[in-house]
């Protein structure tokens, strides 16, 4: 069951607040599928959604969970190796003291990608066109906000 609004943490909106991702392009999923579950997760510490997405029983569930498993590791090589960038992508200067624990799922989103046509044969020589659609998976990790601050 996915936790109500009101129970999640506060955003950390800075402009130079640190920021991992972690990109999933042309996912073999309806971005609208894909979306229901990138949506439970948002707002959610890393463990905690971790913890919903492994009992998800949605296709888009199990693909989420590789990629916020890759947004973390890409989090603790860049921590690990001191080139954090914030949301603009530059490297920051005074490297803040973070841990893996204290990230939490600023943005997730599953974002339309292009469409796989074609056609299937039909009863006397006619076609009917099908479609498969793809989606984008962005995964936007950042520190959990300071207790004092909004």
């Amino acid at each position: 069951m996915a936790v109500s609004k009101k129970n999640r943490p506060l955003r950390n909106d800075a402009p130079d607040a640190p920021e991992f991702r972690a990109i999933h392009r042309y996912a073999r999923i309806s971005p609208r599928k894909a979306g229901l579950v990138m949506a439970s997760i948002r707002g959610l510490p890393v463990s905690e959604a971790l913890d919903q997405l492994r009992h998800m029983k949605q296709k888009g569930a199990f693909l989420a969970d590789k990629l916020l498993k890759s947004a973390i590791a890409n989090a603790d090589h860049a921590i690990d190796q001191g080139l954090v960038r914030d949301a603009q992508g530059r490297v920051l200067d005074d490297q803040p003291d973070l841990d893996v624990d204290d990230l939490y799922v600023h943005e997730a989103v599953a974002n339309d990608g292009p469409r796989l046509k074609r056609w299937r044969p039909r009863a006397r020589g006619s076609a009917y066109p099908y479609r498969r659609p793809y989606a984008h998976l962005t995964i936007r990790l950042r520190p959990l906000p300071a207790e004092g601050g909004n």
